[in-house]
């Protein structure tokens, strides 16, 4: 590992560019657009500690929605600790 030693007024400087730079950007394109925080399917079963046969039991009798992503479902965060409050709330 090489490291490069550099006195402290150049390195505000340099930060100071590398902010501007970013805010340029961040002007530019635009924040990234907030994802939903998904679970794949043994996150799920771990979380609710159930079987994936469970789990596929849920979805058929839509107790939990899902979302399918060519082969693979996921189940948003926000549904998931739902269920888990409401069958603990039972």
């Amino acid at each position: 590992m090489k490291f490069t030693a550099i006195d402290t007024s150049a390195w505000k400087e340099l930060k100071k560019s590398i902010e501007e730079l970013a805010l340029g950007m961040q002007e530019q394109f635009g924040t990234k657009p907030e994802l939903p925080n998904l679970l794949h399917n043994g996150d799920v079963c771990r979380i609710l500690n159930i079987s994936k046969r469970t789990l596929q039991h849920y979805r058929d009798t839509s107790v939990l929605s899902f979302i399918q992503i060519g082969h693979k479902c996921y189940y948003k965060r926000e549904d998931v600790e739902a269920l888990l409050a409401k069958s603990n709330h039972q």
